[in-house]
């Protein structure tokens, strides 16, 4: 049961803080290309694993306040994917 706690305590922190720290990333501004490529690369795994533990959350038949966690880490994800790679673009009238 100890190993149970320990698995579902490491599921919420990464949950809770994948996101803002993939926030956080995105006001790093690298010098080189290749530290750029690192840290895109590393705020898409923080995305993704925090999208998929927030909607793992959200949906499943848990207390409200844990649906609340997932939701916060679906929209911290979300804000960080759409600030460090940007949003859909509208397309020019002509």
């Amino acid at each position: 049961m100890q190993s149970l706690a320990l698995l579902v305590g490491i599921l919420f922190l990464s949950s809770l803080g994948c996101g803002p720290i993939a926030y956080w990333l995105t006001t790093i501004h690298p010098r080189t290309h290749r530290r750029d490529m690192y840290k895109k690369a590393l705020i898409a795994v923080l995305t993704m694993w925090g999208s998929m533990t927030g909607i793992n959350f959200a949906l499943a038949h848990v207390p409200i306040y844990v649906r609340f966690i997932g939701v916060f880490s679906i929209a911290t994800s979300l804000l960080a994917v759409k600030k460090e790679f940007g949003g859909p673009r509208k397309l020019k009238e002509e």
